[in-house]
Order: C-alpha cells, then structure tokens, then sequence
C-alpha cells in the first residue's frame, strides 16, 4: 500500500500538473476523501475497547458487524469474555516503566523522520524555483512556477522513496531490523549534509533522492518495530501516539523550512540534521 501510495501520488501529480494544471492535481487527490469518509461513518466502534470498558453487548453487536462484513456468520448464543480495564487505552499504559523507553525512542525518531520527511517535500520545489545553487543572495519570496524539468526532478526524487521502502522490508528480514535503521539513518545525515555543499545543478538533485531512498527505508523499519516492542493489549494506543508525534514533526519540518528558506537556502537544511 505505501509503495503503490508513493508511486501513484508522484506519478499522477507529474502528468495531472504537466497537461492540465495544480488545480486539477488538487481536485484528484482529494477524491479519497469521499469514500474515506463514508467509510469512518459506517465503521464500527472498536469491539476491543467496547469490551474492556465494559460495554460487552455493544461489542458483541461491533463483531457481529464485522462478521457480516465478511461474509461470516457467528453463533447466535456466542458470548465475549472481556477483562475490565478502564485505564488499558490510556497513554500511563504506554509511558509506565516497562514501555516508556520504547514509546519515547520510537516517538521520537518517527518526529524526526516526518519532519525530514516534510522538510524535504517543501525544501525541492524551493530549492528548484531559486535556483539555489550558485546564487549570489537569498532568493525573493515570491510566488513562482516549475518548469516541467523541475518537475520531473520532483517526480524522480520523491519516488526514491519506492525504492527506500522495498530495500527495508527485504532487508529487516534479512538482517534484523536495527543494522538497517541504523545506517539508514546515518547515510540520511550524510546526503542532507552534502546538499550544504554545490559542486553542480545536477548534484543536489541527485543527493535528494539518496535522502528520500533512506527517509523511506527508516519509515517503514520504524512502523515494522511498532508492532513488534508493545504487548497486544497496548498495541493499538502506542501506534496512535508515535502516529500522532509524527504529525507533529510533519508541521513543524514543513513550517521550518519555509521560514527559513527566505532567509537563506542552506539555513532551512540545518534543522533537518
């Protein structure tokens, strides 16, 4: 899902914005949101929190559903047995003594790697209309357009990220999951660094696909730890909160580098190291 998500984004905002306009791009990738949102309208409520906040026929009623969703068909004197636990959603599950390294570490490379992420997305297409490389002075803050060249080098860069989340899967099988994380990262350090450096046009673009190689590839070994470093029970409140520091590294990358992109290029580049 997230390969075909990368590949399809980038591809269809590469032909939508070369033939007929952002407009348009704006108005396709909006489309999910339809059905998206009959779909969380017609979900049922989680039958695991229904249950262990003491809710069982609600719960019973949620896996009925489900079933029927599925094309399965229940018992009619099935019961659930649910253990009451009214704190077993709450974020002191997660952050107790026994899970709060996990939370915290996980919680804060995800930020980091969300905002690297962003900071990267909004940094290319800055980094393309100024033609940065070489300027004497900041550039203007102005709005300005992508020439199709600009935006194939977006298309071609962003895509890298396809092949970063291949190369984990493959290899956190192969090696385990933190030798990967742990170069990646590092490789990630370098090639960001490197963009401080302008040998030629051709050398940031090429160095911004290796970081987007390897911002994939430690998405997707940190979302194969998720599962694996809580217990069932809290599984599904830690996944929420890292998600949601995530989001939060996404605002912050995407506000930083535009604020200080205008004030210099290279300045915007410091936070995501």
């Amino acid at each position: 899902g997230l390969c075909g998500a990368f590949g399809a984004v980038s591809g269809v905002a590469f032909l939508v914005l070369k033939n007929v306009g952002w407009h348009w791009l704006i108005i396709i990738v909006s489309l999910p949101a339809v059905p998206a949102l009959i779909l969380i309208l017609a979900l049922p409520e989680s039958p695991r929190f229904l249950c262990v906040s003491g809710q069982q026929e609600k719960a019973m009623k949620a896996v009925r559903t489900m079933a029927k969703l599925n094309r399965r068909e229940l018992q009619k004197d099935i019961r659930m047995a649910c253990f009451n636990d009214e704190k077993l959603g709450s974020y002191t599950k997660i952050l107790n003594e026994d899970n709060r390294k996990s939370t915290i570490a996980l919680s804060v490379m995800y930020f980091c790697n969300i905002f690297i992420e962003f900071g990267l997305i909004v940094w290319l297409p800055l980094m393309y209309s100024a033609n940065m490389c070489g300027a004497a002075q900041s550039p203007q803050h102005k709005c300005q357009s992508l020439t199709q060249d600009d935006l194939l080098k977006l298309t071609i860069a962003t895509g890298g990220s396809l092949l970063g989340t291949t190369a984990a899967v493959i290899l956190a099988q192969r090696i385990g999951r933190l030798l990967p994380l742990r170069v990646a990262n590092f490789i990630m350090m370098l090639s960001i660094a490197t963009l401080f450096v302008c040998v030629n046009e051709s050398f940031p673009f090429a160095t911004t696909i290796i970081a987007k190689i390897v911002e994939g590839a430690v998405n997707t070994i940190i979302w194969i730890m998720i599962p694996e470093s809580f217990p069932t029970c809290i599984r599904s409140t830690a996944t929420g909160f890292i998600n949601s520091c995530g989001k939060i590294g996404g605002v912050f990358g995407t506000a930083c580098v535009y604020l200080l992109f205008y004030v210099s290029p290279y300045s915007a580049l410091i936070p995501l190291l």
